[in-house]
């Protein structure tokens, strides 16, 4: 799945709008609208909006946990 629909998806799990993200992340809803659109973010950008969701840049970006082998 691509980033933008996966924080769609994230975004209306949790009922959050562009906006309310925008303010909750610290990056403007200009750039959120952006991303949505299929631009893609700066890492920095990416932990903030992570941060703002409260999930894992792993979890935004759609990575599977990482099964430890031993």
């Amino acid at each position: 799945m691509k980033l933008q629909e996966l924080l769609k998806k994230l975004m209306i799990k949790q009922n959050v709008s562009q906006y309310r993200l925008g303010k909750n992340s610290g990056v403007s809803q200009a750039q959120i609208s952006r991303i949505l659109q299929g631009q893609q973010p700066t890492v920095p950008t990416l932990e903030k909006i992570a941060s703002g969701l409260g999930v894992s840049v792993s979890e935004l970006i759609g990575e599977k946990p990482q099964r430890k082998t031993g």
